[in-house]
């Protein structure tokens, strides 16, 4: 097999030296995405050993990643390994990510760090990750410890049909989104990851959990219409009787008429209507899709 290990950078030349020379032990070809550094991390790369695409300007996590899937697509790489240029990631599993996709037939291998117990994430992060794995296995209907793991290995199968458009952290998610529609085979592999080096991302975690699941929740609403808007519509109808409900216990009482209550009992149903409507529209119009592209 033609093996790549891919791995974006930004502004990591301090590391990214000695893991290109890691990584070459175990690839035919290691290749950094540099996304628009201003530090000496394109020299460095270079010097050791790696085959340098360089983005003008930073891009994001995801548009890296795009290039390194556009690189493996171009020079028909069979197997490509991404991960960090940071040193969170050992190298040295790469053969380990070869040998399952291998043996299982898979065409994604996720690096979980949760598939042995790991006292070193912190608490917050486990949490915020086992929310996003939820959301993520909803939209893309696949089962991962780990969604948000940076590394991972692609078959050239899944190198030639996903396609990434979030330029940012989302790009992670997105892809196992694309999981169902492409019928990819996912399984798993412990890794660890160390937490014991400084300024290992850009990016406050909490504000990338929370892009993260915007942008999941904003997929749903796109892939899945009628759960989505359903579901906000019966909430929202909910809240609305509860109010009129109220509205009419004042009533009985003879306290009077609680204006208010009432006009926000039917703000709130009218918009939960709506929105239900909105969803089945949504999802007949998505049905429709389909079935016009399956006669094409």
């Amino acid at each position: 097999m033609k093996t790549l290990a891919a791995i974006p950078c930004h502004n990591e030349g301090l590391t990214i030296g000695s893991v290109v020379l890691k990584a070459r032990k175990y690839v035919d070809l290691v290749l950094v995405i540099d996304d628009g550094s201003a530090d000496d991390t394109v020299d460095v790369a270079e010097s050791a050993g790696a085959v340098v695409v360089l983005h003008e300007k930073n891009a994001g996590y995801g548009a890296a990643v795009r290039s390194c899937f556009d690189y493996a697509k171009e020079y028909g790489f069979d197997v490509m390994t991404i991960l960090d240029g940071d040193g969170q990631h050992d190298p040295s599993n790469i053969p380990d990510f070869i040998k399952a996709m291998e043996t299982s037939g898979a065409d994604i291998v996720i690096g979980s760090r949760f598939l042995v117990k790991n006292k070193t994430i912190p608490k917050y992060r486990i949490v915020g990750m086992k929310v996003l794995n939820v959301f993520t296995r909803f939209v893309g209907n696949v089962e991962t410890t780990d969604s948000q793991s940076g590394y991972r290995a692609y078959s050239r199968r899944a190198i030639e049909r996903i396609d990434i458009t979030n330029p940012d952290m989302g790009a992670g998610s997105e892809i196992l989104t694309q999981v169902g529609d492409h019928d990819l085979k996912v399984v798993e592999v412990p890794i660890d990851v160390r937490y014991d080096i400084e300024n290992t991302s850009s990016k406050n975690p909490v504000s990338h959990g929370f892009g993260v699941l915007g942008w999941l929740i904003s997929t749903i609403s796109e892939k899945r219409p009628l759960f989505f808007f359903g579901a906000v519509g019966i909430i929202l109808t909910v809240i609305g009787l509860v109010f009129g409900a109220n509205v009419l216990n004042i009533a009985n009482a003879g306290r009077g008429v609680a204006v208010g209550s009432a006009l926000v009992s039917v703000l709130f149903i009218i918009i939960g209507v709506f929105s239900m409507f909105t969803g089945l529209i949504l999802d007949a119009v998505g049905k429709w899709k389909e079935g016009r592209e399956v006669n094409e």
